[in-house]
C-alpha cells in the first residue's frame, strides 16, 4: 500500500512538472525540465527490471533528447508545432518498447499491434480507475452528509434572487458600496478560476501519468497470429516487360533532354519561374511513381530466379535519381533567381532524403537480407531530427543576404517572418547597409515585440535571447 501511495505522488509531480513546463507559459527550456523529471520517474520504476532493444531504444532516447532542446535552442515555428505533437508519440512509443518482451521486433507489424494494445488498455485502465474513485467516494460519504448538502444547496439557490434584490437596493442607496460589490466579483473569480482550473487541470495530469505508468509497466501477451508470407505471384515475364518498356522511354527522355536538363539555360518563351514550374513538379511526380513501382515490384515479384528483374529495377532506380538530380537543379536555378524560402528548402530535403531512399533501395534489390522497413524508420526519424538541428533559418537568411549583395535583391517582410534566429545576421546587414528598403522598420518591430514579450523561465530560448543581445546594439 504504501508502495502505492509512492507510485501517486511521483505521478502527482510528474502532473504539477507537466503543468508547470509545458501548459502555462511558451515552451522553451522548460520542455526539457519534463522529459527529464519523465524518464527520471520512469527508469526509477523500472530500475530492477532488464530492458530490452537496447540498439533502437537508445537512438529513439537520442532523437528525443536532441528534438527536445530544440526548444532551447532554435525557434523555428514550423519544427515548433510538430516537435509539440510528435515528441509525445515517440515518447510513447520508447517506454512501450523499453517495457517490451525481447521477442518483439520494433520494425514489424506486431509492435503495431502492441502499441494498439497498450492505448486499449490505458483507455480501460482510466474507465476502471474513474470508476472505483466514484465509488469509493460515494461509500464515504453517509446519507446525513448527503441530505446536509442536499438542503444547503436548495437554500443557495432560493437565497439568490433575495439576494439579487438587496444589493441592487443597496448600491443604489451607496455609490461605494456599489463600487466595492462590483469590484468583488472580479477579484473573486479571477484569482479562484485560476486556482480552481490549475488544481483540475494537474488532477487530470496526474491520472493520466498514473493510468500510462501502470499500463506500459505491466507485460502485454500479443497472441501469436501467423500471418501467411506474402505471395509473390506477379509474373516475372510480364513485370520485366513491363520495366524494360518504362526503362526505355526514360532512357530516351534523359538522352534526347540531358542538355536541356543539365546546362541551366532557359528555352525561349520561358521566364525562370515558369522554367522551374514547368519541370520541377512533373519531374518530382514521375520520381514519386516510380518509387510506388519499384516498391510494389520488389514486394510481389520472385526477383532471385529471374536476375534481368532485379536488372531493370537497378536501371529504374538510377533513371530516377537522374531525374531527381534535375529538379534539384531546376529548384536551385529557381532560388538563385527568387530567393531561399521554407517551401523551397524543404522541397531540397525531400529530394535528398528521396535519393537517399533510392540508394539503400538498390543495395537492397541486390542483397535480399536487407529489411527496408528497418533502415525507412531509422533513417526517417534521423532524417527529421536533422532537419532541426542543421539551422534552417540560418541557412536561408545567410543565403538571402548573399543574393543581396550580388543582386541587390531581398525580401524582407520574409525574412522578418521567420524565428528569431534571423535578427543577429539582418542586425549585422543594416549595420552595413541602413538604407535596405523596410529592414529599419522590421528590426524596430521586433525590438517591440520582444520588449513586450513576458520573459519567463519556461520559455527561455537561445536564439531570442541572442536576437534580444542583437537588437540592443541599435539606437
Amino acid at each position: 500500500m504504501k508502495k502505492e501511495w509512492l507510485f501517486f505522488i511521483g505521478c502527482l509531480v510528474l502532473g504539477i512538472v507537466a503543468e508547470a513546463t509545458i501548459f502555462i507559459e511558451s515552451i522553451g527550456i522548460s520542455y526539457s525540465v519534463f522529459i527529464a523529471a519523465f524518464y527520471s520517474f520512469f527508469f526509477y520504476q523500472h530500475r530492477k527490471r532488464a530492458l530490452h532493444h537496447k540498439q533502437i531504444n537508445g537512438f529513439l532516447f537520442l532523437a528525443i533528447w536532441v528534438l527536445t532542446l530544440t526548444f532551447t535552442i532554435y525557434s523555428n515555428p514550423i519544427f515548433y508545432g510538430l516537435n509539440y505533437l510528435l515528441l509525445p508519440i515517440l515518447v510513447v512509443l520508447h517506454t512501450v518498447l523499453l517495457t517490451s518482451s525481447k521477442k518483439t521486433n520494433w520494425y514489424t507489424s506486431m509492435f503495431v499491434v502492441l502499441i494498439i494494445k497498450k492505448i486499449s488498455q490505458f483507455f480501460h485502465f482510466l474507465k476502471v480507475t474513474s470508476k472505483f474513485s466514484g465509488r469509493k467516494l460515494k461509500r464515504r460519504v453517509n446519507e446525513d452528509t448527503y441530505q446536509t448538502g442536499k438542503k444547503v444547496c436548495i437554500g443557495i439557490i432560493i437565497s439568490i434572487p433575495l439576494l439579487f434584490v438587496i444589493t441592487t437596493l443597496l448600491s443604489s442607496a451607496d455609490e461605494k458600496f456599489s463600487r466595492v460589490l462590483s469590484s468583488i466579483p472580479d477579484i473573486f473569480f479571477s484569482f479562484q478560476t485560476d486556482i480552481l482550473w490549475r488544481v483540475l487541470f494537474i488532477s487530470f495530469l496526474t491520472i493520466l501519468f498514473y493510468c500510462y505508468l501502470k499500463v506500459v509497466g505491466k507485460k502485454t501477451n500479443i497472441a501469436t497470429v501467423i500471418l501467411k508470407e506474402r505471395q509473390k505471384n506477379w509474373d516475372a515475364i510480364i513485370v520485366t516487360t513491363i520495366l524494360l518498356v518504362i526503362n526505355l522511354i526514360y532512357v530516351l527522355f534523359i538522352a534526347v533532354q540531358f542538355q536541356y536538363f543539365f546546362s541551366g539555360t532557359l528555352q525561349n518563351g520561358l521566364s525562370y519561374a515558369e522554367y522551374a514550374r514547368k519541370g520541377f513538379f512533373e519531374l518530382l511526380l514521375v520520381t514519386c511513381i516510380n518509387y510506388v513501382i519499384l516498391i510494389f515490384t520488389m514486394s510481389f515479384t520472385i526477383q532471385d530466379k529471374f536476375r534481368m528483374v532485379k536488372v531493370l529495377l537497378s536501371l529504374l532506380i538510377v533513371c530516377s535519381s537522374v531525374l531527381l538530380g534535375s529538379a534539384f537543379i531546376r529548384l536551385l536555378l529557381y532560388e538563385a533567381a527568387y530567393g531561399f524560402t521554407y517551401t523551397r528548402i524543404f522541397a531540397h530535403a525531400a529530394m535528398i532524403y528521396l535519393f537517399v531512399m533510392f540508394v539503400y533501395t538498390l543495395i537492397k534489390v541486390w542483397a535480399n537480407r536487407l529489411i527496408l522497413s528497418r533502415f525507412y524508420l531509422m533513417s526517417s526519424l534521423l532524417f527529421y531530427v536533422g532537419l532541426n538541428i542543421v539551422g534552417i533559418d540560418q541557412y536561408i537568411v545567410t543565403k538571402n543576404i548573399e543574393r543581396y549583395e550580388e543582386t541587390g535583391k531581398i525580401d524582407i517582410e520574409y525574412l522578418g517572418n521567420l524565428s528569431y534566429t534571423v535578427i543577429p545576421p539582418l542586425v549585422e546587414l543594416y549595420e552595413k547597409n541602413p538604407n535596405v528598403n523596410g529592414l529599419k522598420l522590421m528590426l524596430e518591430n521586433k525590438k517591440r515585440e520582444l520588449k513586450e514579450e513576458k520573459a519567463t523561465w519556461q520559455s527561455y530560448n537561445l536564439s531570442r535571447e541572442r536576437g534580444r543581445e542583437a537588437l540592443s546594439r541599435l539606437e
